[in-house]
């Protein structure tokens, strides 16, 4: 029975490995971040999506204090924002380390974007990343905007 069932095992992680294209690395913490990060820099959602946790669990929380806890609400939101042309960001990280199943990423992010009637607003904020180990990766469990007093 343990043969068997180590079996199933295996070849549910071989799927779920095989999902994951191959240029979208978190065979690591640091591969993981990157990609992470250079999927929203050059706004590739299947690289983007391809580094979130398959829970159905993903916990947002915006600058303006919007929460979500939802794989869902967090794929819609930022599907839509990937796809919008408006917006730049620069970054820099101010720390990333990780233990033996998470890894934390914290950020000084200033970004630039247009409302609804096309006038330009800016946001100075950190973003922290949290990454856990899931089916042979890191994936992103949590990502949270504080904003900045300039």
């Amino acid at each position: 029975m343990m043969v068997k069932r180590s079996f199933w095992v295996h070849a549910a992680l071989w799927f779920l490995a095989a999902q994951v294209p191959a240029w979208a690395d978190t065979s690591s913490f640091d591969a993981a971040l990157n990609t992470h990060l250079q999927a929203i820099q050059t706004r590739d959602w299947p690289r983007f999506a391809s580094t979130l946790t398959a829970s159905d669990t993903l916990t947002l929380v915006l600058p303006h204090g919007r929460f979500s806890k939802t794989q869902a609400d967090f794929r819609k939101s930022t599907q839509a924002w990937l796809a919008d042309p408006d917006w730049s960001w620069s970054y820099q990280v101010l720390s990333a380390h990780s233990h033996a199943h998470t890894g934390v990423a914290v950020l000084d992010v200033h970004y630039t974007d247009k409302d609804a009637a096309g006038v330009e607003y800016k946001l100075h904020y950190l973003l922290s990343l949290v990454f856990s180990q899931e089916a042979g990766g890191w994936r992103l469990v949590h990502d949270q905007n504080t904003r900045l007093a300039d």
